[in-house]
């Protein structure tokens, strides 16, 4: 890296490239207004050798990662693989094998792999190359300083939506594994849930950190001994090869959830692990990672459809108690699978379910934090106290609880397809082929300049093929709004850049693609 490490703060990424292409900016780049608790303290390098926390949580959001920060690509695809082990992503494998079937499901499972590797590999290409998170990156580049609300509100809808999914299934479990009833019981147990996601979000990352790789393993032995209890019964074959499960639901609609849930997974996946890739030591090293993370996120899809059918009959009879009609009862079942492992393992799997949410969920609430106090600074030009924008991230989470998001888990995955596929669609048009290829626009972020308030390039399109997209999808004329909104995206940011090309500035140069 010695060629790079010399750099002066403020150059574009494209200079760099010119002696090093292919490795990672080694700058430590100007520091913009950072509202995170990342940016608040920034230590230099040297300084940031001697400490035993993770390199990820002491680089300023707004701070180019430095050489001595990169990790080897087997780290940050331990990082992914941790995140997507949760029991969000079992239920995602219960809904695409339950409501699609196991043959429709294995070509869900394809389209899952396939989109995932490619929005992860391009979305994580264009932040190694700035060497900054995907928000900076999108708020340089798409949305502006005060259009980054857009992206702020985008991942609160989807971080604080999967945060809240995660405390209701949680909690579901203990209910079930103490018999706990009535609607005090179930308040009292979400709002005590969203106190320790506060309380770690703001004091236990790095014990969360250090714990990640024994969680993942244990959550993963907890499943293959449900998979050894179907095969022990010798049911294994029918939890493979078996149809729909969900009263009412046919073919194409079953399928068209399945697929939905697949696309917004995919997209929150490519624009989350932007936040890590980073930190990549080399180019090429983006590629094993966007595969890994793909691959981790196939294999639970898969346990947590064997997990979901292993507890599948005793889960109904349970929500069935509780008044639900035999298709909600499907639908609980399904999108509780936290009740199946404590079926399996009892206190064991809800003492390991327990551990494996809280890694995930304190991380959906610092990144739903982060996006409060970067909705709050863009609009207003205030710095929130970290505090309370993690409070102010689980006070909406539980709002969204409120609402029965579980209940409306397939509009959830439905909608928050539209705005993670377009958020990452408008992101690699503007990066690869707008400013790339057609030169409109320019190429490499310069922390050092004045930022723009709003690109409303960006920021219009993705609000009309938001409005667009959820329409068509509302009123049924659609069932997978991403073949509509991701070639709509780039059409319109293609053709609105290249009849405004005369009013946006040049490149700084022209910037080599593959």
């Amino acid at each position: 890296m010695g060629g790079n490490e010399e750099q002066v703060k403020g150059k574009t990424t494209t200079e760099v490239a010119r002696t090093g292409r292919g490795r990672a900016p080694s700058m430590t780049g100007g520091k913009g207004d950072d509202p995170s608790p990342q940016g608040r303290g920034g230590t230099e390098g040297s300084d940031r050798r001697g400490k035993r926390g993770s390199v990820t949580e002491q680089v300023s959001l707004f701070e180019r990662v430095p050489a001595s920060e990169r990790l080897a690509w087997p780290d940050i695809a331990a990082i992914l693989s941790g995140v997507v082990s949760s029991l969000s992503k079992l239920m995602g494998g219960g809904i695409v094998a339950f409501y699609a079937g196991c043959q429709m499901g294995g070509v869900t499972v394809a389209i899952t792999f396939v989109l995932s590797f490619f929005l992860t590999y391009l979305v994580g290409k264009i932040c190694f190359r700035e060497g900054l998170s995907n928000n900076v990156v999108s708020r340089y580049y798409i949305f502006g300083k005060k259009g980054s609300a857009a992206g702020s509100l985008i991942w609160i809808f989807v971080i604080v939506g999967v945060l809240a999914v995660g405390t209701v299934q949680l909690g579901n479990a203990i209910l079930f594994a103490f018999g706990w009833e009535g609607e005090a019981a179930r308040w009292a147990l979400f709002i005590g849930i969203s106190c320790v996601w506060v309380v770690m979000a703001l004091f236990g990352t790095k014990i969360i950190a250090r714990m990640n790789a024994v969680f993942v393993v244990a959550l993963f032995c907890v499943m293959g001994y449900v998979i050894y209890l179907i095969a022990a019964d010798g049911q294994l074959v029918d939890a493979a090869t078996h149809g729909i499960l969900i009263p009412g639901v046919q073919p194409l609609e079953g399928f068209a959830y399945s697929v939905n849930y697949a696309i917004m997974t995919s997209g929150l996946m490519a624009l989350f692990a932007a936040d890590f890739t980073r930190f990549a030591r080399k180019e090429r090293d983006i590629a094993p990672v966007a595969a890994t993370g793909s691959l981790f996120a196939i294999i639970t899809y898969v346990c947590g459809a064997l997990v979901v059918y292993y507890g599948f009959d005793k889960s109904v009879a349970y929500f069935s108690a509780q008044g639900m009609d035999p298709l909600l009862a499907a639908n609980a079942a399904v999108t509780n699978p936290g009740v199946s492992l404590v079926l399996a393992a009892g206190g064991v799997g809800l003492a390991i379910i327990c551990l494996s949410q809280m890694k995930v969920e304190t991380s959906n609430s610092i990144g739903g934090a982060n996006a409060v106090s970067n909705l709050v600074h863009s609009l207003f030009g205030r710095k929130l106290p970290w505090a309370a924008a993690v409070v102010g991230a689980n006070a909406i989470g539980l709002a969204f609880i409120l609402g029965n998001i579980l209940d409306q888990v397939n509009a959830f995955m439905s909608y928050g397809s539209i705005l993670t596929s377009s958020w990452c669609i408008l992101l690699i048009t503007d990066y690869y082929l707008v400013r790339g290829k057609m030169g409109i626009g320019k190429v490499g972020i310069d922390m050092e300049a004045p930022e723009k308030a709003v690109h409303w390039r960006g920021v219009g399109t993705i609000a009309f093929v938001t409005v667009v997209g959820s329409v068509l999808y509302a009123t049924g004329m659609v069932g997978v709004p991403f073949l509509v909104v991701a070639p709509l995206t780039m059409v319109v940011y293609v053709v609105v850049s290249w009849l405004l090309r005369d009013k946006v500035p040049v490149s700084y140069t022209h910037l080599t693609l593959p």
